[in-house]
This record gives C-alpha cells, sequence and structure tokens, in this order.
C-alpha cells in the first residue's frame, strides 16, 4: 500500500533510529546519575534539548521533553489557568476547529467552573481578526490555537493572534504539532509564550514530545515537592533518553530540509489536485487556498461516504473525515464549524504527503480514487440525488 496518512503518524526516520540505539544498551544510564553512567546520559540529553532549542531559537531551559503534544497542551493549559485562577481571570479561549486534545482540556476547564469560549472560524478554517478582538477582555488569560489545522492544513496567522493577545496582557499557547519541522518557528520572533508538538509527527518515535514555555512563565507549571532536577520540575520520572536523543536528531533534520520538503509537497499536491479534479467533477478542496500547510490536502467526493471510499481505494493508507456509527452518518467537527455542507463534508478524505513520497505513489493514489470513486457513484443514491438537483443537506446529521 502507499501510504499517505503522514498527519496521522510519520515512520521513523533511519537515521534517527541509529543515533537512538545505542541509548538502549550501551549508553544506558539513568541522567540524574552521578557516575560516569548517568554523565554519559545527561551529556546525551543535553545535546536532544540544545537540538530542539536551536531549531525553535529558544532557550536551552525552556525545551521540556514530554511523551507529546497532548500532555504538553494539558500541562501548559491547565496549570497557568489553575495557578492564576485566583488574580480572577478565568476565562479560557480557543477554536471550534481545535484537535480534540484541546477541546478535550477546554471542557475540562469549564466542567471546573472556569469560563471557556469557542471562538467561531470563517469558511476557510480560519480565525478572522474581528472575531478576536471582540472576544478579548480583561478577564481573558489564554487562548489555545494551532498553527496548522491537522485535518485541512489551514494555517492561523500566529504573528497577528500573538500581537493582538499580548496587547490584553492574554498568554498564548500555540498547538505546532503539524507545523514544527514543516515551516520556520522563531520562538523569540513570534514571541510565543508556550508550544506544543510530537516527535511522531516529523519522523521520531511515538512516545515523546516538547512543551515550549517561556522562561518567566515556567512558574505556573511546577508541581510543588517535585524533584527540580527532572525536567526543571515540570515532569516527574525518569527521562527516556533514548526517545529524547531521537526527537532532538529528527528535529534537527527537519529543520535543514524545510524548504525542500515544503517545494516537494507543493509539487505533489498540485499533481494530485490537477490529476483528480481533471477526471472528476464535483470535487472540493476544504481549507485555505491561500494559507495552507500543502502537505494536508481534505478533498470532499461527493456523492461518496468518506469511510467507504477509503476502504474502496485499497492501494493507499489514507483518513476519513466522516465516521459512521448506529447506522447514522456524523462529518468532521472541524468541516462541521467551518460550515462546509454536510454533503461535502461527509465525503471528505484526508491525503497527507510525506518527504518520502514520489510522484509515482501520487499516480497511484490518483488512480485507485478516481476509480474508487467512480464505482461508488454508481451505486449511490445520494450521487443521483445530487444530479437530479435535490436538496440533499438535510439527510445527514451534524
Amino acid at each position: 500500500m502507499i501510504y499517505l496518512d503522514y498527519a496521522a503518524t510519520t515512520p521513523c526516520d533511519a537515521i534517527v533510529l541509529q543515533e537512538m540505539l545505542p541509548y538502549f544498551s550501551e549508553i544506558f544510564g539513568n541522567p540524574n546519575s552521578l557516575h560516569k553512567f548517568g554523565m554519559d546520559a545527561k551529556d546525551a540529553l543535553d545535546i536532544a534539548r540544545t537540538r530542539v532549542a536551536e531549531a525553535i531559537n529558544s532557550d536551552f531551559e525552556e525545551v521540556i521533553f514530554t511523551s507529546g503534544a497532548t500532555e504538553s497542551t494539558n500541562i501548559a493549559i491547565t496549570r497557568t489557568m489553575k495557578s492564576l485562577q485566583k488574580t480572577g481571570k478565568n476565562r479560557f479561549l480557543t477554536l471550534s476547529t481545535e484537535h480534540k486534545a484541546t477541546l478535550t482540556v477546554a471542557n475540562y476547564l469549564k466542567s471546573n467552573g472556569f469560563d471557556v469560549e469557542f471562538l467561531q472560524v470563517n469558511r476557510e478554517g480560519i480565525l478572522e481578526a474581528e472575531t478576536l478582538e471582540n472576544a478579548l477582555n480583561e478577564q481573558v488569560r489564554m487562548l489555545s490555537i494551532c498553527h496548522i489545522n491537522n485535518e485541512t492544513g489551514t494555517m492561523q496567522d500566529i504573528r497577528n493572534i500573538i500581537n493582538m493577545c499580548h496587547k490584553h496582557n492574554v498568554l498564548v499557547h500555540v498547538d505546532a504539532t503539524q507545523s514544527l519541522g514543516k515551516t520556520k518557528i522563531d520562538i523569540k520572533d513570534l514571541d510565543i509564550d508556550f508550544l506544543s508538538a510530537s516527535g511522531h509527527k516529523v519522523y521520531a518515535p511515538k512516545g515523546i514530545g516538547i512543551l515550549f514555555c517561556k522562561k518567566e512563565n515556567l512558574k505556573y507549571l511546577r508541581v510543588p515537592r517535585a524533584n527540580p532536577e527532572v525536567e526543571f520540575g515540570i515532569r516527574a520520572g525518569t527521562v527516556p533518553v533514548c526517545l529524547c536523543v531521537g526527537m532532538g536528531k529528527a528535529i534537527e533534520i527537519a529543520s535543514k530540509d524545510i524548504d525542500k520538503n515544503w517545494q516537494h509537497a507543493v509539487k505533489l499536491r498540485k499533481i494530485f489536485i490537477y490529476g483528480i479534479k481533471s477526471q472528476l467533477d464535483e470535487i472540493y478542496i476544504n481549507g485555505s487556498e491561500k494559507s495552507n500547510y500543502p502537505g494536508i490536502i481534505n478533498m470532499s467526493f461527493r456523492g461518496c461516504e468518506g469511510e467507504a471510499l477509503m476502504m474502496e481505494a485499497k492501494h493507499i493508507a489514507v483518513s476519513s473525515g466522516s465516521a459512521c456509527t448506529s447506522n447514522v452518518l456524523s462529518i468532521s467537527h472541524v468541516l462541521d464549524a467551518m460550515n462546509v455542507p454536510a454533503d461535502i463534508a461527509q465525503s471528505s478524505l484526508r491525503i497527507t504527503i510525506g518527504k518520502e513520497t514520489t510522484e509515482g505513489d501520487v499516480a497511484i493514489a490518483i488512480e485507485d480514487l478516481v476509480n474508487a470513486t467512480k464505482k461508488l457513484r454508481n451505486m449511490s443514491p445520494v450521487w443521483d440525488m445530487i444530479k437530479a438537483g435535490i436538496d440533499i443537506d438535510s439527510v445527514f446529521k451534524r
């Protein structure tokens, strides 16, 4: 099969794996131990942290290794909001299109007495300046926003959003899970307060991620009575040096190849979209045409149910934007928040391009999806309704 689901996870890079191997059985010491085994492990951990810090232009002690972006997001948001709750600033903002990890944290805050607002986006999935400005007030303590949306690839104007928030003394947490290693992120230039990311999105192993925290905000995250020698008092337990080494190496590689990989994705995106649209009608691209990460393509094949299409296209591995349970069709919360018509939203697939994807892979994907779409449309009463001009939006449950 052709793997085209790189937004879900990536294979561990061979160079990264080789870098990690000695730390499983040769340099295996606890980095908090004072003997040679521990000191060697500590040196490797420092190198890994330095690589990440250099890639995002942060200070060494502002990079915290975690198990992944979900944990990083949870730590950044919940601990900061709880630390500042007594100040009276208990209002938290996020977008209705955020990853479920952030939405889960937001709902947890809401159930614990915090004032939470889910900001709406426009048809392209972009948070408009006017919407944000209307939501900002003296009670807002924090905004969490995804830099690149994991379903559509839509990129937010992080610089302008942070500037607007800081004028109101609002802290900003950036979910960079899909952007770290894919587009240049300069922490100091953008003045980011918190940033979360996962290793397995950038060809590092699973189970490792980072949390960037601006130096002056570290006090909000520290756990009482925690060991300050373990991730600056932010996390407990023994640091997985081997995984941290992999994360550091993967970020170092990705940072050097950002421009090359971006142009590679741009080229294959154009080939893929043209190849599909030149052979099929009623094809829609969901997200922003101008402000996007080219490696994520959210495409709707109207008249086909997303999961059925995914299963019929047997030569490629992609993701569906819809889910069919209990005989009821439901659609992605992201596309729903963007007000994508239900029959278009439920026919969506997410196709994601990786650094190892070839033109040959794309050609196979095009052929597979075109054939699958034609087959399903020939059997679909929905497609017959569309061709007959019948309004079918009410058929699908939001």
